[in-house]
């Protein structure tokens, strides 16, 4: 993918983002490194998981190269979900809770902005904690 594509891609979904979240519009973006799964589930498992995307709290948010974020409006939520989570550490959401209960804060609010960008682009997919790649590449997306 060309870098200007996922440039417009990136600020548009920022510009979505912080229409509907209150989260301000960040100075920088950050880089989007597409790679392999294999290399997505690592930093976001340790092992071999269904991970699509990943934000390890630094200034990459590296998503699965086999995702069609071009053309695809489910894989291209996956992008959006991690920029919900450069967008939380950026602004510093849910640092006053203990990290347990931070960790599942964070995943319910980016899930939740991803569902309502997926519900106003046509697609009804049921995305969560138990999500997995099978079921993100059905019909329904």
């Amino acid at each position: 993918m060309e870098p200007g594509t996922i440039n417009t891609i990136v600020a548009g979904l920022l510009a979505w983002i912080t229409a509907h979240s209150g989260y301000p519009m960040p100075d920088q973006t950050p880089v989007i490194a597409l790679v392999p799964h294999a290399q997505v589930a690592k930093l976001a498992c340790d092992e071999d998981c269904p991970a699509l995307g990943v934000y390890p709290d630094d200034n990459v948010i590296y998503i699965d190269d086999a995702l069609q974020i071009e053309t695809n409006v489910c894989a291209r939520s996956v992008l959006l979900h991690e920029l919900v989570h450069y967008l939380q550490d950026k602004n510093g959401q849910f640092l006053n809770v203990a990290p347990v209960l931070r960790s599942r804060l964070r995943e319910h609010e980016a899930y939740g902005i991803q569902q309502v960008w997926l519900k106003e682009n046509g697609r009804t997919v049921a995305f969560g904690p138990n999500f997995y790649l099978g079921a993100f590449m059905g019909p329904t997306c």
